[in-house]
C-alpha cells in the first residue's frame, strides 16, 4: 500500500515525541511519489515499498553508529548536521532533527510546502551543495548539488549511467557508494565498518519504528527479507530469487539487498504518464494532447528525430489552443496553469537550431534536452565550471589552467584523481569548486571519471556514451573531450529542483537561460574551453529570455501521490 505520512512519523520519532506531535500534526504530507501508470497497489513491488522505508531510515548513517546504544532505540542526541536544512536565503529546522542522515536528507519532497524558503521537491534539496555530516579530505559540503531524483534514473535504449559525472553504471551501485561513502559520514578507510553497521541494523531491526508501522506493518526487515511469516501480505512478499535469511547471509549479501531495494524504489519516481507511457502532467503535455500533436517517439525513431518532427508540425500549426486553468490548475505553485502564446514562442526557440535561409531564435536547446525525457542523458561541457573558475581567479584563467594527459594523471593519482577507498588519500583537486587560495582547484566532472581504474564499472557504458560505433576512439583525445562535461538532467519540473547546474549556482530559471546566452557567445568567439558543438547553433538573444523561461515553467506538474 502506499502511504504518506511516515517521514512525518520519523520526525516524531524519540524521546520529544508528544511535542513534536502537536507541532507536525497538521503538516502537509512528507512522503511524495509520482503517479504511476499502475492498475492497483498490488502492481507495486514489494521490494519498491521495502526501499522506500529504507530509503527514509536514519540508522545507516556513521553518526548514529558512533552513538546508538541499540539499533531499535533513539538517539540521545541527533546529529547536528540533519538538525536543518540550508536554503540560498537561510536554514529551515530539519525534518530528522535528532536523528543521523537518511537518503532523505538530501532529497525532499513536500517535507517544506509553505515555508518561506521552502516548497515543494522532486526529491532534491534547496542548497548549491548538500552539507556533509562530517568534514572529509578537505570538503564540508558534497561536491555537486543535489539533483532531483524523478525520472533521472528511467530506462531507456542505449547506455546510461547516474550522477552529474556518470560515476554509477545503475541505482544499485549509487546506493552502495552512497550509504557506505562520506554522505552517510564514512570515511574510505571505514567501508567495511559501515558495510558491517549496515548488516547489524538489518538482523537486530524488531520492526517496531513509527516508519515500519506506517509503510511495512510492523515487520522486521529481516522477516520481509525472508518471507516465510505466513501474515506478511502479498504486496510486501519480495520474490523468491532475492529472499534471504539474514542471520546467515553475509554483509556483503545483506547490503546488496538494501540497494536494490532502494534502486526499485528510485526507478519508481516518475512523472506523470498514462498508460501507454506519454507524460501527461504539465500544462505543456495537455498543449500537445489538445492540439493532437504527438507526444512519444515512434517506434525506431530517435529523440533528435522526433524532436524535429514535433517542430515542423508546431510551426504548421495555424490556430493553436491554448491551456488555461480550465484545464487544470498547481497545487503548490503560485503561477497559473497555462501554456499560451509567450510558452509556444519559447518552445519554438527551444527546438530551433541556427541555419537556414531566414534568421529566427534559436536556442538549439532540444540538441541535449530532446523532449518528451528533455535530456539525451549523456554528457556536455556547458560552460558552468569554466564561470565559477574565472569567477574567482579572473576572465582567461580557465583556458590557461593546466590539466595533465591521461599518462600523467595515472602516475600521480592521489595528486589529481577523486578519493576512493583504493586512494583514500587523493586531492580531488579538480572535482572541487574554485577557491581563490587555491588556484589548482577546479571542477572538471567526467573527466575525473573517464577512464579512472577506481571505476571500473560504468567505463563500458561511458565509452559507448562518447565514442558510439567509432573507430579508432583515441584515449587521451576523448579525455581531452570530457573536460567540464556533466550529465544531462531532466528539465521537466525545473521549477522544484532549483538552483541549478551542478554547483547550484543559478538561484532562477531566468539565471539559468541568460547563463546559456553568455556561454554560447563565449564558444561562437573561441572562448570557451572545450565547447560542446551544440552551442555553434544557438542564437538567440535576451528578448527569447523570457519566453524560455515561460516554455520550461510550463514543464511544471503537480509532482505528488494523489
Amino acid at each position: 500500500m502506499r502511504w504518506s505520512m511516515a517521514c512525518t512519523a520519523r520526525w516524531i520519532f524519540g524521546a520529544l515525541a508528544s511535542v513534536l506531535l502537536a507541532v507536525r500534526v497538521a503538516a502537509p504530507q512528507s512522503v511524495s511519489r509520482a503517479a504511476r501508470p499502475v492498475s492497483s497497489p498490488a502492481d507495486r513491488p514489494a521490494e519498491d515499498t521495502i526501499g522506500e522505508r529504507l530509503f527514509l531510515d536514519t540508522r545507516f548513517a556513521q553518526f548514529f553508529a558512533a552513538h546508538m546504544t541499540d539499533v531499535n532505540e533513539p538517539l540521545a542526541q541527533g546529529d547536528p548536521a540533519v538538525a536543518t536544512v540550508p536554503t540560498l536565503t537561510g536554514e529551515l529546522g530539519g525534518p530528522f532533527a535528532g536523528e543521523s542522515v537518511n537518503c532523505r536528507s538530501c532529497h525532499f519532497v513536500a517535507e517544506f510546502l509553505g515555508e518561506a524558503g521552502g516548497g515543494n521537491r522532486t526529491y532534491a534539496d534547496f542548497a548549491r551543495r548538500s552539507r556533509l555530516p562530517r568534514p572529509q579530505n578537505g570538503f564540508t559540503h558534497t561536491p555537486r548539488n543535489a539533483m532531483q531524483m524523478v525520472g533521472s534514473v528511467d530506462h531507456r535504449n542505449g547506455p546510461s549511467v547516474l550522477h552529474s559525472d556518470g560515476e554509477f553504471a545503475n541505482a544499485a551501485d549509487l546506493v552502495k557508494s552512497t550509504i557506505t561513502g562520506r554522505n552517510f559520514g564514512w570515511a574510505p578507510e571505514q567501508y567495511r565498518e559501515a558495510i558491517a553497521h549496515i548488516a547489524r541494523v538489518i538482523r537486530g531491526d524488531d520492526g517496531s519504528s513509527e516508519i515500519a508501522k506506517e509503510s511495512t506493518e510492523l515487520f522486521s526487515y529481516g522477516q520481509l527479507f525472508l518471507a516465510a511469516d505466513p501474515q506478511i501480505p502479498p504486496d510486501l512478499r519480495i520474490p523468491r530469487v532475492d529472499r534471504m535469511d539474514v542471520k546467515k547471509a553475509t554483509n556483503q549479501q545483506i547490503l546488496a539487498l538494501v540497494a536494490k531495494c532502494i534502486a526499485l524504489y528510485m526507478e519508481g519516481l516518475r512523472f506523470q504518464q498514462d498508460a501507454a507511457g506519454g507524460y501527461i502532467g504539465s500544462p505543456y503535455d495537455l498543449f500537445l494532447k489538445i492540439n493532437l500533436l504527438p507526444n512519444q517517439l515512434h517506434a525506431g525513431e530517435t529523440p533528435a528525430k522526433y524532436a524535429r518532427r514535433l517542430r515542423t508540425q508546431l510551426e504548421a500549426l495555424r490556430a493553436p489552443k491554448w491551456v488555461d486553468d480550465t484545464h487544470g490548475q498547481f497545487r503548490y505553485h503560485a503561477q497559473p496553469f497555462k501554456f499560451g502564446p509567450t510558452e509556444f514562442a519559447g518552445l519554438l526557440t527551444f527546438l530551433r537550431a541556427s541555419g537556414g535561409p531566414k534568421p529566427r531564435s534559436a536556442g538549439n536547446c532540444a540538441a541535449c534536452h530532446p523532449p518528451p525525457r528533455f535530456t539525451d542523458f549523456a554528457f556536455h561541457n556547458t560552460g558552468i565550471s569554466q564561470e565559477e573558475y574565472d569567477g574567482v581567479h579572473g576572465d582567461g584563467s580557465f583556458v590557461k589552467l593546466e590539466i595533465p594527459g591521461l599518462r600523467e594523471r595515472a602516475q600521480h593519482y592521489d595528486l589529481y584523481l577523486p578519493q576512493t577507498r583504493i586512494h583514500p588519500s587523493a586531492s580531488e583537486r579538480l572535482r572541487h569548486e574554485a577557491v581563490a587560495s587555491h588556484p589548482e582547484y577546479a571542477d572538471l566532472g567526467l573527466w575525473n571519471v573517464y577512464l579512472n581504474p577506481d571505476m571500473p564499472a560504468p567505463q563500458p557504458k561511458l565509452r559507448s556514451i562518447l565514442c558510439g560505433r567509432a573507430l579508432g576512439c583515441a584515449d587521451e583525445e576523448t579525455l581531452r573531450k570530457t573536460l567540464a562535461c556533466f550529465r544531462t538532467p531532466t528539465l521537466r519540473d525545473l521549477e522544484d529542483s532549483d538552483p541549478y547546474f551542478h554547483n547550484g549556482s543559478q538561484a532562477r530559471l531566468e539565471n539559468a537561460v541568460e547563463f546559456y546566452l553568455r556561454a554560447s557567445r563565449l564558444a561562437q568567439g573561441g572562448k570557451l574551453r572545450n565547447p560542446p558543438r551544440e552551442f555553434q547553433a544557438m542564437s538567440f538573444t535576451q528578448s527569447d529570455v523570457d519566453p524560455l523561461v515561460a516554455f520550461l515553467v510550463s514543464l511544471t506538474e503537480n509532482y505528488d501521490d494523489k
